[in-house]
């Protein structure tokens, strides 16, 4: 739900309910008068009715009481139906994304498909082997969008399945840097690796590793408007082995940190709304790091860049 409609809607509702409130300390105060008038002193004016119960400890106990009670139920049931309403929408949204998502490498693939069974492809070599690289590659893009949205859905019904094994990170940040060396040509970014923890091992599921890694990188070449540069440095801190991975994107306002690791939750980006995805990848990144005692914190501002922190636990500590 877009923030500035949020708010006033909010604001609407706090407006609804102070006059209800008022409204309700009236008839509280009028039908008090009139119970005095009737069955305490049957010939006193109603204006001294009015006086005498505003006056009256006991009508400001009960009403306050009264009013806490309302205030409470009315609280919780709005705050329930906000909540609901949210995550009706950004499930929609979600939906959205994975359909446009999904369609855009398969119809790719598929025009490619169609141009590889012309009867005269064979004559043009290159030509050929152009179009089966673009449907490598939109099937691999289309395999780690699915591998995000099924290893949430298994973590949701059945928890997380971990095949933990020890490592050196280093090995699996260059081959994942390869693996993704495709989506850094196409955004036209960079990568440099300072590493100051040589023949360090973690003991993590490797599959985990992998996700953790793709979804953060992912997400800087993704937000971002000028040519990507990523750093990702690694280095040992306290025992344990610290990964940092800046960027020099768009950046978060600080008032979405606290809803960055919320499944569906995705940082209303105004103009650039055109720039897709899930919802899912922190909250998949915080998922696979807490099952492993592991940590992760975010650190970034408006236009000023981010810089994703991981702290694994190294051998030493990890007795498992």
């Amino acid at each position: 739900m877009d923030k500035s409609l949020y708010t006033y809607h909010k604001v609407k509702v706090i407006g609804l309910l102070s006059l209800a409130f008022v409204l309700l300390f009236l008839a509280y105060l009028f039908s008090g008068a009139w119970f005095v008038m009737v069955y305490v002193f049957p010939n006193i004016p109603y204006a001294e009715a009015v006086s005498e119960v505003a006056q009256a400890r006991a009508f400001w106990f009960f009403f306050i009481i009264q009013l806490f009670i309302y205030a409470t139920v009315v609280f919780v049931i709005l705050n329930t139906f906000y909540n609901e309403r949210r995550m009706t929408l950004m499930q929609q949204d979600f939906v959205n994304n994975v359909t446009h998502e999904i369609k855009t490498p398969l119809s790719t693939m598929l025009m490619a498909a169609e141009v590889l069974v012309e009867e005269n492809i064979h004559t043009n070599p290159f030509r050929r082997d152009q179009y089966i690289s673009i449907i490598r590659n939109e099937g691999e893009k289309l395999r780690e969008e699915l591998d995000r949205v099924l290893e949430v859905a298994r973590m949701s019904k059945a928890g997380v399945y971990l095949s933990k094994e020890m490592f050196n990170p280093e090995e699996m940040v260059n081959a994942i840097l390869e693996r993704m060396q495709l989506q850094f040509t196409n955004y036209g970014g960079s990568v440099e690796v300072i590493w100051e923890a040589e023949n360090e091992e973690i003991n993590f599921d490797r599959k985990s590793f992998e996700l953790i890694l793709i979804n953060i990188i992912d997400n800087a070449l993704k937000y971002n408007i000028s040519e990507p540069h990523i750093v990702i440095q690694g280095k040992v801190d306290d025992a344990n082995l610290i990964i940092q991975i800046k960027d020099n994107g768009i950046g978060i306002n600080e008032q979405y940190h606290k809803e960055l690791f919320h499944r569906f939750f995705r940082v209303p980006l105004g103009e650039s709304h055109h720039m897709k995805g899930f919802g899912l990848g922190l909250y998949l990144v915080k998922q696979l790091m807490d099952v492993h005692n592991a940590s992760v914190h975010v650190k970034s501002a408006e236009n000023e860049g981010t810089t994703v922190t991981l702290k694994f636990p190294l051998l030493k500590n990890n007795n498992e």
